[in-house]
């Protein structure tokens, strides 16, 4: 007796059962309400989910056992008597009247199908004995109810409940119970969208032989198909869950009703020339409501899902900059700062508009959006430590390769996704914290991570609240989104991301494939898009904003950004290169332009004087290729120059 223990174990060792089609499972996602959404089949094709009997009305456990197997609970896999049934009746009547197959012999055969034979017979045999050894009668039933076959690519209870009445197993009926037994003796004759009388005919003959108790419930109506496959409304998010190794059922937060509005108004909104949108919406706890990564517009890559695709932000990280220049105590939202042509080592910057408007405050600069003095605040801050700062957030930011972070990040020079960017101003509503997004349903609590204090989140909030809306829109009150616009460097990204209540939308539109799209821009592009959406929203909570008057309390430090002092060359750039000699023998003169000191200023190139009437832009016209010296004094006699090279 021992040498045969010793023997089959070492036969369960040698020759374990496959179970890989156990272990490959679909992906069937829930909107909020546990209405299907998406789905994605496992990577055999089939729609299969990993199914307990807990999880099963047990009036179809009962049932099943009543006709496929009264005595599994006894036997070790195989069911003497049933064989010798089948098998006397075989004898008796020349053919096969009862198979004699126990569940754990069924098991066997779905885990890996094979042909009906003697031999296969003999093989499920030993296969449900060592199943039943290995997982136990319970586990064998969790198995079979995983792989019963349910007609078409349907397997297991789970699924077939789902896909084919619209609910769970647990809520079976009497007539969806014995549907789902005698489909799985005979998936394909009787599959009920195309033979409903044969698969009618069937489930009545089963109920039939049933005790009326117990099976049938009083009034029961006749079982009613649902869909018999999922539908397509989140192919983003079904992507990203299965990208995360995600499987079987799975409910997310996303509304289904709001998915649906927000595609339809994609559907009616004319996207960027060539071009698609893509739309985020998510609740103040991080929890995602809607999910459109395209808007299904015929374009080069336009099949790519945008909202975790690396784009250039434009000016829509300027809240995060002012934010942690308040939060370091170096500006306040009055603080006078000056918005005219600087350079910074050899960056220099311009507004959009080429134009600059002088005197001006924080305030003022990031609700009009002027590059120049968000530039000054990430100079002071110091473009490592913003960058660091998002990152230990959890907002994902993208370099070109083989760069550090630089001032150019304040106008867009770098890729973050719409993902990170909605996180990002999920945080502001959050008084400063950042939560990781997430589709989990019910809301799962997350630890978060500070990214700017309370009180700078608030001040930034009241003035996102009054930036200049989009054209045509009038929102007062209750109604009023704090929003930021952003367009990316040669109008290949429009940016809206807004906040009002309980909700932070984030809209994004071009190309794809990175081309630009003249013409377009985060004011002009995007934010109408942005209202349009959050019209649809539902009213919930207020947004914290700083109401204190500000200017009163500042201290003389913040009052205004003190500047650098004496004159600076903007243009040229020292140690620069400058092209103005063309082959056609045509001269370019080279524009000259300072900042700080004193007015007026006086130029020397190559120490020579430049006589340049007052009023005039100075400009200087080389008279051959070659180094120069550029010079410049302020009426106080304090200096700068630089060297460039003419080509």
């Amino acid at each position: 007796m021992l040498c045969l223990a010793g023997g089959l174990l070492a036969a369960d060792r040698l020759l374990p059962p496959d179970m890989s089609r156990a272990e490959k499972q679909a992906l069937l996602m829930q909107d909020m309400r546990g209405e299907v959404l998406d789905g994605r089949v496992s990577p055999d094709g089939a729609w299969r989910f990993a199914t307990k009997r807990e999880a099963v009305d047990p009036r179809y456990l009962a049932l099943l056992l009543q006709v496929e197997d009264r005595r599994f609970w006894v036997h070790p896999g195989v069911d003497p008597l049933s064989l010798l049934r089948a098998s006397f009746q075989l004898v008796t009547r020349g053919h096969i009247v009862s198979g004699g197959s126990t569940l754990a012999m069924q098991t066997a055969r779905l885990l890996t199908p094979h042909r009906h034979s003697l031999r296969g017979k003999i093989f499920d045999m030993l296969r449900g004995v060592q199943l039943e050894w290995r997982y136990g009668r319970r586990g064998v039933f969790d198995l079979y109810l995983t792989l019963a076959p349910e007609s078409r690519n349907i397997e297991g209870i789970r699924a077939a409940s789902l896909l084919w009445f619209g609910h769970e197993p647990l809520h079976l009926g009497s007539e969806e119970s014995a549907l789902l037994i005698v489909m799985a003796r005979h998936p394909e004759s009787l599959r009920p969208d195309r033979h409903p009388q044969a698969a009618r005919a069937a489930v009545a003959r089963l109920l039939a032989t049933q005790p009326a108790e117990g099976w049938v419930r009083r009034g029961a109506m006749p079982y009613t198909l649902h869909i018999g496959h999922a539908v397509h409304e989140a192919p983003g998010p079904l992507l990203w869950q299965w990208r995360k190794g995600v499987r079987g059922v799975f409910q997310t937060s996303i509304d289904r009703r709001l998915q649906g509005s927000i595609a339809g108004i994609l559907r009616d909104t004319p996207p960027p020339a060539g071009g698609t949108w893509a739309v985020l919406v998510a609740r103040r706890d991080g929890s995602i409501a809607a999910w459109q990564g395209n808007a299904g517009n015929d374009c080069s890559g336009c099949a790519a899902d945008m909202i975790t695709a690396w784009r250039s932000p434009g000016s829509a990280l300027k809240p995060a900059i002012y934010g942690m220049a308040f939060q370091l105590g170096l500006l306040a939202p009055d603080t006078i700062i000056q918005d005219r042509a600087s350079h910074f080592g050899g960056y220099a910057p311009r507004n959009y508009d080429r134009i600059f408007h002088g005197t001006t405050t924080v305030r003022t600069a990031l609700q009009r959006s002027y590059n120049l003095p968000a530039v000054r605040a990430l100079d002071m801050i110091g473009a490592g430590y913003f960058a660091r700062t998002l990152e230990a957030a959890g907002i994902g930011l993208k370099l070109p390769p083989n760069t550090s972070p630089s001032l150019a990040l304040a106008l867009g020079g770098v890729g973050i996704t719409p993902l990170d960017l909605s996180r990002l101003y999920v945080a502001f509503a959050n008084q400063g914290v950042s939560r990781p997004l997430s589709l989990d349903w019910p809301v799962e609590p997350a630890p978060g991570a500070r990214l700017i204090g309370a009180r700078a989140s608030r001040q930034i909030l009241s003035i996102l609240g009054g930036a200049p809306l989009p054209k045509g829109r009038v929102v007062t009150g209750e109604d009023r989104v704090a929003f930021k616009t952003g367009t990316s460097y040669g109008q290949r990204d429009a940016w809206a991301a807004g906040l009002r209540g309980d909700w932070t939308v984030i809209v994004w539109g071009g190309r794809p494939d990175g081309t630009a799209v003249p013409g377009i821009t985060g004011l002009g592009t995007s934010a109408p898009l942005m209202m349009h959406v959050f019209d649809i929203l539902p009213e919930s909570g207020t947004l914290p904003t700083d109401t204190m008057p500000v200017q009163a309390t500042l201290s003389p430090a913040l009052q205004k950004l003190g500047e650098k002092r004496g004159p600076q060359i903007v243009q040229p750039v020292n140690g620069g290169r400058v092209e103005c000699f063309a082959e056609d023998g045509h001269v370019t003169p080279l524009g000259l332009i300072a900042s700080g000191g004193v007015e007026p200023y006086r130029w020397l190139v190559n120490g020579v004087p430049l006589d340049t009437p007052i009023g005039i832009t100075p400009s200087w016209t080389p008279d051959g290729p070659g180094f120069a010296h550029i010079a410049l004094v302020d009426a106080t006699g304090a200096g700068s120059s630089v060297d460039i090279r003419v080509q």
